[in-house]
């Protein structure tokens, strides 16, 4: 990426919540590295102020790569594409659409463009990518998915109950499996913690950083750079 001046804007499922957008920060290896920039929905979103820091981080990096949700909203909880797009479809419970079309994305980098004149600006909208990419799997995250189901069976046929089962953290990281009502997590969402934001509502805290690792299990893949070595010319003219 460091080859491709310009700015990039990846938009990640979450209509309230920000985990899966925030766990983007883990990708960075480097100082530079992306993402530049995160846009979480639990924080308002400002179209203006977005413009002003993706000035700041191009003409400090000479590109900027940004996460956003695409749940972000502004000061009344309107969703950003919501405002921003003429025509939006909505969902069977009246919610506007933000998954399934590249709206927010587009959106976004129209107003880049736009604005700030930068001829290069790219945005994608992951679908299937963030959903069943088999060939990036937390070895963490594949045991206890099964897991759950394995409870899950276990709860039914030897103790006759219903419910969902839930993971819950026990130790530094361990982890046990208990059942809860239904009505407990039916249409609840769990938004991140204010201490997993920065002040400034454009990046995650080592808190949030710590409390993600675990997930990872063996870790992320790794990134390498070509170190700048000048040598002296030893051919003659």
């Amino acid at each position: 990426n460091a080859a491709l001046p310009g700015v990039y804007v990846g938009v990640v499922m979450g209509r309230h919540a920000g985990f899966l957008t925030a766990a983007s920060a883990l990708g960075k290896k480097f100082p530079d590295d992306g993402p530049h920039l995160i846009y979480l929905p639990e924080r308002t979103f400002d179209l203006n102020q977005f413009l002003l820091d993706v000035k700041t981080m191009y003409e400090r990096h000479g590109r900027c790569v940004i996460a956003v949700s695409e749940g972000i909203h502004d000061a009344s909880g309107t969703p950003i594409a919501a405002l921003l797009a003429k025509e939006m479809e909505h969902d069977a419970h009246g919610n506007v659409q933000l998954s399934g079309n590249g709206a927010l994305a587009d959106l976004l980098c129209e107003e880049i463009k736009a604005k700030l004149k930068i001829k290069r600006v790219r945005g994608d909208t992951f679908g299937y990518l963030q959903r069943s990419f088999i060939g990036c799997v937390s070895d963490v995250d594949q045991r206890e998915a099964r897991e759950v189901g394995e409870k899950a069976v276990q709860f039914a046929m030897w103790g006759g109950r219903d419910g969902s089962v839930a993971i819950k953290r026990t130790g530094f990281y361990s982890v046990d499996y208990e059942l809860l009502p239904l009505e407990a997590v039916a249409g609840k969402t769990r938004v991140m913690e204010d201490e997993f934001i920065t002040a400034s509502g454009t990046d995650v805290t080592d808190a949030f950083r710590m409390y993600l690792r675990p997930l990872l299990g063996s870790g992320m893949p790794d990134a390498f750079r070509l170190r700048h070595h000048p040598v002296a010319r030893v051919l003659k003219k």
